[in-house]
């Protein structure tokens, strides 16, 4: 087989992994068959079983190289469901055709956030938020008077009595008729760095994953000059399609280079026309400050599922899961299957979109590197 021919392609199933451990066994076998070099990187935390967990990282391409493509997944953890699968998908089948310049590196980091994505929760084991934390401790920390307003909703102390909690939601949705649902979305999106038992915790310090992902960004990218750093997410959008989420104003030489490569399926929180807010410490902002003499792409391919409402309730119910509820009981198990399905749909078509696209969005990002 010439190493131009596609392989058989591989069943969707074989691509999404039922859990983290699945997914990282079958990220490893991959790499190794592809005889990338590989990186296992393990974390302080451990998972829910007391299992081990790891960073792990593959690298296909020269050692000096003039370009580097990144790709990593479960920054959020429960996402990390998606981004795993793309990556194996590159891996165990679309490496044979991609049409890569000369001179490119491929870069794969799977499980940003191992914690999360083994125990089924966006955050870390810290609670932290690992997209709000990219920033200076404790200097860039951004006060919400909004989130300090509603922090009572949106942090209950109990949900097991409905029409208490009910009355709670009522407070948001009033805030969001008064304000405005915009100003409502930011302030339950953006984060928050003074409660680290709620929601959007953006964390106190530096997270490991963190200065993990800094170390990566600089030793793994081998020196290239030019860097894309795509970060897979899911949640925001619509069902089974992405939005390139860009960090900066549209009139920036990054952001320029993405809508280029990506087209109208790239968006900025900076200008306001991308589906998430702008918030402060995202991985891009990482990215920049250790790559800052280098020519850095950096964006956040969002794959979208459901409206941001049942997202949010998700979300708030499990962290009132783990601050108040008890995990082994039916709710907390209802909770969990929730915010599975929130991030990850349980729905053939939703995972094969994702396939497709990522495999598109991956070779527009090599078709833009090879243009200088």
């Amino acid at each position: 087989m010439s190493a131009r021919e596609p392989r058989p392609a591989v069943p969707v199933s074989d691509h999404f992994s039922p859990d983290y451990s699945t997914a990282r066994e079958r990220f490893r076998t991959a790499a190794a068959a592809r005889g990338a070099a590989l990186r296992s990187e393990p974390l302080s935390a451990r998972g829910v079983d007391g299992n081990d967990l790891s960073v792990d990282v593959a690298y296909l391409g020269p050692e000096a190289p003039d370009c580097v493509l990144a790709l990593s997944s479960g920054l959020h953890g429960v996402e990390g469901f998606a981004g795993s699968a793309i990556q194996h998908q590159l891996l165990a089948e679309q490496v044979d055709g991609l049409d890569r310049p000369a001179g490119c590196g491929l870069l794969l980091v799977h499980a940003l956030n191992p914690f999360g994505f083994d125990g089924i929760r966006r955050v870390n084991e810290n609670n932290v938020d690992l997209n709000r934390n990219f920033v200076a401790h404790p200097g860039g920390h951004v006060a919400s008077a909004d989130y300090e307003e509603l922090y009572d909703a949106v942090n209950p102390v109990r949900m097991d009595d409905e029409e208490a909690d009910a009355a709670l939601l009522v407070q948001l949705i009033e805030f969001g008729v008064e304000q405005g649902f915009d100003r409502l979305h930011a302030a339950l999106a953006v984060g928050q760095y003074l409660h680290p038992e709620g929601v959007q915790f953006g964390g106190q310090k530096e997270e490991e994953s963190n200065l993990l992902v800094r170390e990566l960004a600089f030793s793994e990218t081998r020196g290239a000059a030019r860097v894309c750093w795509i970060d897979v997410h899911t949640g925001l959008g619509d069902f089974g399609e992405v939005e390139m989420i860009s960090e900066s104003g549209t009139v920036a030489p990054d952001f320029q280079r993405a809508s280029a490569w990506w087209g109208e399926a790239v968006q900025s929180t900076v200008s306001g026309d991308s589906s998430a807010p702008p918030v402060p410490g995202p991985i891009d902002a990482g990215l920049a400050e250790v790559l800052s003499d280098r020519e850095l792409t950096a964006i956040c391919a969002e794959f979208g599922t459901y409206d941001t409402t049942r997202s949010f309730a998700a979300l708030r119910a499990d962290n009132w899961l783990h601050q108040h509820g008890e995990l082994d009981s039916d709710q907390g198990r209802g909770i969990k299957a929730e915010l599975r399905e929130v991030f990850c749909p349980d729905d053939r078509g939703w995972e094969s979109s994702v396939l497709e696209i990522g495999a598109r969005v991956v070779q527009e990002a090599c078709t833009g590197l090879a243009v200088q």
